[in-house]
């Protein structure tokens, strides 16, 4: 076990990429400085905001020397950001934090203590779904010097539930579970170096990294305690139209599909990707049924790769018994009438 001193002496970058984040920046960067761990600097890389982001960064940095900020002349998405922050970290150990989002005070010391006992290359926390007002609370009881302020993922005094696992069990025991946040992760340099998130990519491309770089790692603890808080934003990602880049969903699981049919022996494993592959198919399908029939017809090249994907992963044996009984209606009434599954979702999603 690591000394207080040594504990607390290990520099950490925090990495933020933002865009046009005067709304909500001010927030983010809060929770950063008043973390109960102290050595750390705040790598602000804003992606040529046109509000007053830029200036809002600056203040900042007049205000406490941890904070850094990196201009870009252009934006080219948080994926550069992210990479951005890499390269110009000076950290012992990197966490990347999304600037509509905060963490709570005691999250990067408890990461980090928890990394050096466990001996790890990467140590995760929980998040909970926070909205504006549990910002409010917790800021409220962060100035006022409240014991253990918590950012809206209430824990009802249980304590935190700790994993440890080997870096090439965290595929299956992590991502194939929904575990495919770049975020809420502390990482050791040595680790990261070397690996970037994928520029061409705008959905997924934390999975990808994640991914990569845990299968690399020799272990990895993760902790229940929800120490990251996720802003819930109403018009999120998932809410909105369809977009051509909510083909990369499928991009992404597609790689890792085509990784594993090579190399993976545990058919378990393959069938549960498999599975994901299917379900973001008709993720996607949805998305594309929510446009107007006019709108739909402009995106008939992206319908055939989702049904294609959708055909040739469906022929992994135990695939289609992996979904659950939502999925399988849904997969049958596609697959047998597309057109008709188009219109029924569309109408039930406008009304």
């Amino acid at each position: 076990m690591e000394t207080t001193d040594r504990i607390n002496c290990s520099l950490i970058s925090v990495i933020v990429p933002v865009y046009n984040g005067e709304a909500y920046l001010d927030r983010c960067v809060r929770s950063v400085l008043f973390q109960d761990y102290h050595n750390l600097e705040l790598i602000l890389v804003d992606g040529a905001s046109t509000d007053g982001t830029l200036k809002l960064c600056r203040v900042w940095q007049k205000k406490d020397e941890r904070v850094r900020v990196i201009p870009a002349r252009m934006n080219k998405g948080v994926s550069v950001g992210r990479n951005t922050g890499i390269r110009e970290a000076r950290g012992e150990f990197f966490f990347f934090l999304d600037a509509d989002d905060w963490l709570v005070p005691d999250c990067l010391s408890r990461l980090h203590v928890e990394l050096l006992a466990e001996e790890a290359d990467i140590a995760g926390c929980g998040f909970a779904r926070c909205t504006n007002a549990d910002w409010e609370t917790l800021y409220k009881r962060v100035r006022q010097g409240a014991d253990e302020p918590d950012g809206g993922g209430k824990t009802d005094g249980e304590p935190a539930v700790k994993r440890v696992l080997r870096g090439n069990a965290f595929l299956q025991e992590g991502i194939l579970k929904q575990d495919t946040r770049c975020w809420s992760k502390l990482y050791r340099r040595s680790l990261v170096e070397g690996h970037f998130f994928r520029e061409d990519y705008t959905i997924g491309e934390d999975m990808l990294f994640l991914w990569e770089v845990s299968a690399k790692a020799d272990r990895i603890v993760s902790i229940s305690y929800p120490g990251y808080c996720y802003y819930h934003n109403p018009q999120g990602t998932m809410l909105r139209p369809f977009r051509l880049s909510d083909m990369d969903q499928i991009r992404c699981w597609k790689v890792i599909m085509d990784y594993l049919q090579e190399n993976e022996t545990d058919t378990s494993v393959i069938v549960s990707a498999a599975a994901i592959l299917a379900m973001s198919c008709m993720l996607t399908v949805g998305k594309l049924a929510g446009l107007p029939a006019e709108q739909r017809k402009q995106y008939r090249e992206q319908r055939r790769q989702c049904s294609e994907v959708l055909h040739e992963t469906l022929k992994i044996p135990g695939a289609y018994g992996r979904l659950d009984r939502g999925y399988r209606l849904k997969v049958r009434l596609y697959g047998a009438l597309p057109e008709v599954y188009l219109l029924l979702y569309h109408l039930i999603k406008s009304r």
